[in-house]
């Protein structure tokens, strides 16, 4: 049998664009806790459905699994620092949220100017090797215009459409 490369995995996705988000929980302490994902899809329609891949061993996972909700908020193209601080930040760093931001009764951040946004309550999750996928059932939607920030090749883009 073949020894798998790893490496050549990582590359072949590396060539799946993605759009990237915003995902934002509560920490220990109920402050503010967001993170970078594009990890993500559309499980369902009836009833809506939600899956969020993030990795076990972080912070953010525990902070998902412990609060049972998150939001989740899709980013448009002329937001590529917000995603790449929140891609590279602290623990603690993750704990402060951009100034503009609401949060509907569910409490959980969602960005302003987000092309879209939901509020989402987690109804199922399990592993998946060094990730957890969490099902969340979506609450809350909001949809926003704009062009939509991709992730494709290590680098960001924009979906602009002529």
């Amino acid at each position: 049998m073949a020894t798998f490369d790893a490496n050549l995995y990582r590359q072949a996705w590396r060539k799946f664009p993605t759009g990237v988000s915003i995902v934002t929980t509560r920490s220990a302490d109920g402050g503010p806790y967001a993170t970078t994902a594009n990890a993500l899809l559309s499980a369902a329609l009836d009833p809506p459905l939600l899956l969020l891949s993030v990795g076990t061993g972080g912070q953010t996972c525990a902070n998902l699994a412990r609060e049972g909700l998150f939001g989740v908020s899709f980013l448009p193209d002329d937001q590529a620092e917000v995603a790449d601080f929140y891609a590279r930040a602290s623990a603690e760093e993750r704990g402060t949220l951009p100034p503009s931001h609401t949060a509907p009764a569910s409490g959980v951040a969602l960005l302003d100017g987000a092309l879209a946004a939901m509020a989402c309550r987690i109804e199922q999750q399990m592993e998946a090797g060094d990730h957890t996928l969490f099902v969340a059932s979506v609450e809350h939607v909001e949809v926003g215009e704009g062009s939509a920030l991709l992730f494709y090749d290590g680098r960001y883009g924009s979906a602009r459409q002529s």
